[in-house]
């Protein structure tokens, strides 16, 4: 029995959700991942294109100019933050909608975008203790506050990548991390590498914030995604509290170390 042949608009969509899918991933909002559906849909000149558009599903529906009609789902898993990666989807879309090669290509095409190098592990951490050391000075930290800054940041940094299973909850892995964090800088002040617990704390708990995800829940919140704008604000500040909590255990536990 022969395979069935794909129609193109099966082909356009499935490119569709999987670009949509991977721009959210990399730090893409909402807002963002709409204009270049609506993009390439245009290109292709298709027809009652419907999108229904969350952080963790979406959905398009639309018609072939000749009438032929089809629906994509797809689950998004946990998004992430790269930028570049972001930038070369964003990129794709956009030749795609003036271009609109053969349907049947776009799956190879973004497959070569998705094929990109990362930056090593130890340049990604080199960048991040000296982002840290930075701006610890800039917080009216001493010099010694930005040389245990360092060693904070290197924990920070592996304890990350520990947790960075799907599998694992990001409230619940923040809450550990900063655990993590705020004890070692403790105990290094207490012995002498670093003068002020609190600076170091405040310092590399920047570094976890989530920071593009509240710009992208308040941009959708303005730009009528009130509900996705309301659930991903809403998981920024569980976020945000899961790392309090933390620091808060650390500092209950080890408190009469603390050196502020």
């Amino acid at each position: 029995m022969e395979p069935v042949q794909k129609k193109p608009i099966e082909y356009l969509l499935e490119f569709i959700v999987n670009i949509s899918r991977q721009m959210i991933v990399s730090g893409a909002n909402l807002e963002r991942v709409e204009l270049a559906i609506g993009r390439i849909c245009d290109g292709y000149g298709l027809k009652d294109v419907g999108v229904f558009l969350l952080n963790t599903h979406m959905s398009v529906s639309a018609a072939w100019p000749d009438g032929v009609y089809a629906t994509r789902q797809i689950s998004i898993p946990a998004a992430g933050i790269n930028l570049d990666q972001l930038k070369k989807l964003n990129r794709l879309s956009y030749r795609v909608a003036a271009e609109h090669p053969e349907p049947e290509l776009l799956s190879g095409m973004l497959q070569e975008v998705m094929e990109f190098k990362d930056y090593p592990d130890l340049v990604v951490l080199l960048g991040q203790c000296l982002g840290m050391v930075c701006l610890a000075l800039i917080l009216g930290g001493t010099v010694m506050d930005a040389v245990a800054v360092v060693p904070v940041t290197i924990i920070l940094h592996y304890m990350q990548i520990m947790f960075s299973s799907p599998s694992i909850d990001r409230i619940v892995a923040n809450a550990f991390c900063m655990f993590a964090a705020t004890t070692a800088a403790i105990f290094l002040v207490h012995y002498g590498l670093g003068d002020h617990t609190g600076t170091v704390v405040i310092t590399v708990s920047l570094l976890v914030l989530p920071g593009i995800p509240l710009v992208n829940a308040m941009r959708n919140l303005f730009c009528n995604n009130e509900i996705n704008g309301i659930l991903q604000l809403l998981k920024v500040a569980l976020e945000t509290l899961s790392l309090a909590i933390g620091t808060y255990i650390s500092f209950t536990i080890f408190g009469r170390w603390i050196v502020w």
